[in-house]
């Protein structure tokens, strides 16, 4: 079983390095949970800002690929300063260490530094504990659980 070390989250300034977004969310939201490349292609990318988490991955044969992405998040931006937070993957390999808080945590952060100040996102229903545990919550009288892509999702806020 391969180890994974070193694991950093780098935003993406040029948009030549979308396609290492892509590729996990390919991987995770298209193979893995089999939602449709339309849906997961929304035309959204070109204008949202994009952070990876990447790391050292040693394998079993103790080789080591270096810059091994392994997560990523997508920030919206909307009016009023309100950021959109979506797209959070992490493949399979990489989940239980912590990626999607280091995800998050770089996202929040980001935020405070560039003037958003609330978050909003859609959370996959069975996975907002996760959220709830980095500090979002559902307001209460917006806390219905909605259909979004056939999924059921509810949506969460944090005033960072």
């Amino acid at each position: 079983m391969p180890n994974y070390i070193n694991i950093s989250v780098v935003h993406l300034k040029n948009p030549e390095e979308l396609d290492r977004a892509l590729r996990i969310r390919k991987q995770v939201f298209h193979v893995e949970q089999g939602y449709s490349m339309e849906i997961e292609l929304d035309g959204q990318d070109d204008t949202a800002q994009h952070w990876v988490a990447t790391c050292d991955k040693i394998n079993e044969d103790g080789t080591i690929e270096h810059n091994f992405d392994i997560g990523v998040v997508r920030l919206i931006p909307k009016e009023e300063g309100v950021a959109k937070l979506g797209r959070l993957a992490v493949l399979p390999c990489g989940r239980g260490l912590s990626i999607g808080k280091k995800l998050v945590d770089a996202f929040i952060a980001y935020c405070k530094e560039n003037g958003f100040h609330t978050i909003v996102l859609h959370s996959q229903y069975p996975r907002r504990g996760f959220y709830e545990k980095c500090g979002f919550s559902a307001k209460e009288g917006q806390d219905q659980v909605f259909e979004e892509a056939g999924t059921p999702h509810i949506k969460m806020w944090l005033h960072p």
